[in-house]
């Protein structure tokens, strides 16, 4: 994980993506509300990126932490977090490493970075770090790409354009692994330099791993947490089932 998201990150901060940030932080006061999570208190971020996310909650009055391993992310993120004028903590450690104890009322973690976790052993051991730093009460929140999203819907596009602008060019080309059940998509940046008016080529792998919804669920609950949903939408909050992209996991520590 750490190789990836350099120069991507601009690039990534820049286009559509962010826009999935902003649609979770208008759903998530209701989720919040359905089921009987902390409305407020502090927040914790995992694979936080360039910081829309954290940038809406702390406006929305949360205390935010975010963690993330590429440091170009975090300096994105770090710089809408001081447009907000408000406290702030980032961290600049892998999620596997997290050590905090009793402190949130919130963890989150966005856009399938667990995915990227490529060992079922580390999905344990998140989890497991993510019970402890939690407050009891509190949510655990996330979404992942399901074995049908990586093995079906990733591959089917051979190649595709995911923006075209004056100065970028991105192509996203996905393959998959049946044997060791994960998936990859290279991504191939065109850059436009301003000042030379050339273009430069970039090139970005990035690797993820499918795991059961069963599994998920069941290493969940080892760990100590109670599983309130497994969503395939959150808007619509329908049931996850075989044929979804993502599933969507809300948690709870017990009291």
């Amino acid at each position: 994980m750490s190789e990836i998201y350099q120069r991507f990150a601009e690039v990534y901060s820049q286009s559509h993506y962010p826009e999935f940030s902003k649609a979770i932080l208008n759903l998530l006061p209701g989720l919040l509300e359905q089921y009987n999570l902390p409305a407020e208190g502090k927040l914790l971020d995992l694979a936080c990126g360039e910081g829309t996310f954290l940038e809406g909650m702390s406006l929305n009055s949360w205390q935010v932490t975010g963690l993330d391993q590429s440091a170009a992310m975090l300096k994105l993120a770090e710089k809408r977090l001081k447009s907000t004028g408000r406290p702030y903590t980032l961290l600049h450690s892998d999620m596997r490493a997290l050590s905090l104890e009793n402190e949130f009322d919130l963890v989150t973690c966005w856009f399938d970075s667990l995915n990227y976790l490529l060992d079922a052993g580390d999905i344990e051991r998140v989890f497991s770090r993510v019970f402890r730093a939690l407050k009891p009460n509190g949510g655990f929140l996330f979404d992942m790409n399901t074995l049908y999203g990586l093995f079906v819907r990733w591959q089917q596009q051979p190649m595709y354009i995911s923006q075209e602008k004056e100065d970028v060019l991105e192509i996203h080309i996905p393959s998959c692994d049946y044997e060791l059940g994960q998936a990859s998509l290279r991504i191939i940046l065109f850059l436009k330099e301003a000042q030379s008016n050339s273009w430069e080529r970039w090139e970005e792998i990035h690797t993820q791993k499918g795991y059961p919804m069963d599994f998920l669920q069941s290493t969940l609950e080892n760990c100590g947490f109670r599983v309130l949903a497994r969503l395939a939408n959150l808007a619509e909050r329908t049931p996850a089932v075989s044929t979804s992209g993502r599933v969507w996991f809300i948690a709870q520590k017990p009291d």
